[in-house]
């Protein structure tokens, strides 16, 4: 066998290796398929379990707004209610014509509109835990892959269901309604806070994903411009071959 020959034998095989390997990238799309590119494999791993992590902060962040547009509901409800005892006390306090009845129904109403905002604040819950209470409701939602926090608060709301006259009303209600504005306030800074993280979440789960798959992904027009040259010189090589050995033979 010739020098000739043996090179255009050893360059048909160096073609079918590269061949085979290139049709194993494009038929299953990822240049690390059959154990190759071990290292770019680790990578994509790596940053798939950080899109993970980021998706699941964004759920976080989605489950803690949900539970502060609870409280928010609820404190809109108590803000009317108590516009209604500012309503009843002003009734009361500038109307001298009221009978002892009308006196009697307006007590009445306050005592049910007083013990109702009492029980809307005990009864506001989210998956069994309280929103709003006599003292200051806070919690954590992890906003980071990391574990990172963000601490939320749904304010303060008083007992008032001791309040049953309407001569007290009026106090009362304006009460309520003061410390509704100051839980809504802190709530809304919450959800606006809440929803700027869940976007940031969002957006490093999307781009760590693409990330992910970018690393391991075949280049189609490459490799498909690399498995064309690679079977060109596989044919030339070949056709030498066969040449080679024609000419040895007729010797």
């Amino acid at each position: 066998m010739t020098k000739s020959t043996i090179l255009a034998n050893l360059g048909s095989k160096l073609a079918s290796i590269k061949i085979k390997d290139s049709i194993r990238k494009i038929s299953t799309g990822k240049i690390s398929a059959g154990g190759y590119e071990a290292g770019l494999q680790s990578l994509s791993n790596t940053l798939k379990a950080r899109s993970d992590s980021w998706r699941a902060a964004a759920n976080n962040a989605r489950q803690a707004l949900d539970a502060l547009q609870v409280a928010e509901d609820s404190l809109n409800e108590i803000a009317s209610l108590a516009s209604r005892l500012q309503e009843l006390g002003s009734l009361y306090n500038n109307n001298s014509l009221l009978s002892t009845t009308d006196i009697a129904s307006m007590d009445a109403e306050t005592a049910t509109i007083t013990t109702a905002i009492d029980a809307i604040v005990s009864g506001t819950t989210y998956n069994n835990i309280a929103m709003l209470g006599t003292s200051k409701i806070t919690f954590n939602a992890g906003v980071t892959d990391s574990g990172g926090t963000i601490t939320l608060t749904t304010g303060t709301i008083s007992s008032i269901a001791s309040t049953t006259d309407a001569s007290e009303a009026d106090t009362a209600g304006s009460s309520v309604a003061t410390e509704v504005a100051l839980s809504l306030g802190e709530i809304s800074g919450g959800i606006q806070s809440l929803k700027a993280r869940q976007n940031v979440a969002y957006a490093a789960s999307a781009i760590m994903s693409a990330a992910s798959n970018s690393a391991i992904e075949t280049d189609y027009a490459a490799e498909t411009a690399q498995l064309t040259k690679n079977m060109m010189l596989n044919k030339i090589s070949l056709s030498l071959v066969a040449q080679a050995n024609a000419d040895e033979n007729y010797k």
